[in-house]
């Protein structure tokens, strides 16, 4: 998420370092592949003459075009992976030079050592800056507050967000799982709304609007996660944010079984000890009986999150001054 580079943006002097970004948001047509090549071309530029290059995705150029002395940390835009990802799936090209991943908790290390092809030791469970908002409280009230006076009937009712991954890539196209959400609001009644919100490639994916049913995909994720009472989702790296605030958690998966095959997985979700659903009667059940297991809740926060302190973007650039040799210099 472009979130963590502004936080450690934020936090980085500007008197000390000279910051330059590079960020595009890639189109796929004629005119977003020639975007594409133009910011490849200023990405190798960077390559050649930064001393750390910060990525939240892969990058091709650097995989391919990587000079010695520069330093990559890849900050990734999920706290974890359910499912596979990198070089342990099928891929256009192997990717490759990073120099450290961050990590919300050790449990990642090997996942992220195989996907990344990093060297273990530097995968840095120091957290991610974008998490720093949800170890806040007062943060957390403030957005419930701004949300609540900007969706008033969401007040007073229990709000359920239905945050799901797509399926495809980015090369074959992408798509949905069917998730009747009339459906399940219709067995509910009338004391529980639904909000959902798309991952951003599947871009403005409607569920259909109402009284009970309302499109979210234009508000941020944390935020909603403020005034959520229940997250259903499946794949989504989502979950490990949506942890941190120890509220239940629904995996619908009516695609198990063929998904895990197909992709893969680096964590079996039937093993977390939330409820796993296999259709939307399930989902409903689950959530009217109730589900909210607090040990189970706690337990999960505490595997995934190993420093629970709000202040990772303050490590980051801790990393930083340590890379760039001026920790010494400060402590003189």
């Amino acid at each position: 998420m472009v979130s963590d580079f502004l936080k450690i943006y934020q936090q980085l002097p500007q008197e000390d370092y000279d910051i330059r970004l590079c960020l595009i948001h890639y189109h796929k047509n004629l005119w977003g592949q020639f975007l594409y090549f133009i910011n490849c071309m200023k990405q190798l530029y960077y390559v050649y003459t930064s001393r750390i290059i910060f990525l939240h995705d892969n990058n091709y150029v650097v995989s391919h075009f990587k000079r010695e002395g520069v330093q990559v940390i890849q900050v990734w835009h999920a706290c974890g992976a359910i499912k596979k990802f990198g070089n342990v799936i099928e891929r256009q090209y192997p990717i490759r030079n990073y120099d450290y991943v961050l990590a919300t908790s050790l449990f990642w290390k090997e996942p992220y050592h195989q996907a990344f092809s990093v060297d273990a030791n530097h995968v840095l469970p120091i957290g991610l800056p974008r998490t720093d908002e949800l170890f806040d409280q007062e943060w957390i009230e403030k957005k419930k507050l701004e949300l609540y006076h900007k969706y008033p009937s969401l007040k007073n009712k229990k709000v359920i967000l239905y945050a799901p991954t797509f399926r495809g890539n980015i090369y074959k196209g992408f798509s949905a799982i069917e998730f009747d959400a009339k459906k399940i609001m219709d067995c509910l009644g009338h004391d529980y709304v639904l909000i959902y919100k798309f991952h951003p490639l599947m871009g403005n994916y409607m569920l259909g609007d109402g009284d009970s049913i309302i499109n979210m995909n234009h508000e941020d994720t944390h935020e909603l996660f403020c005034i959520s009472d229940y997250l259903i989702s499946d794949y989504s790296s989502i979950v490990f944010d949506f942890m941190i605030l120890e509220k239940p958690i629904l995996f619908y998966v009516p695609d198990l079984e063929q998904y895990s095959k197909d992709l893969g997985v680096f964590v079996d979700i039937r093993e977390l000890g939330y409820p796993v659903c296999y259709s939307e009667k399930e989902a409903v059940q689950a959530i009217q009986s109730n589900w909210q297991d607090t040990h189970i809740l706690k337990t999960m926060k505490n595997r995934f999150f190993d420093i629970q302190d709000g202040k990772s973007t303050l490590r980051v650039k801790q990393l930083v001054e340590k890379l760039c040799g001026m920790e010494n210099d400060e402590n003189e």
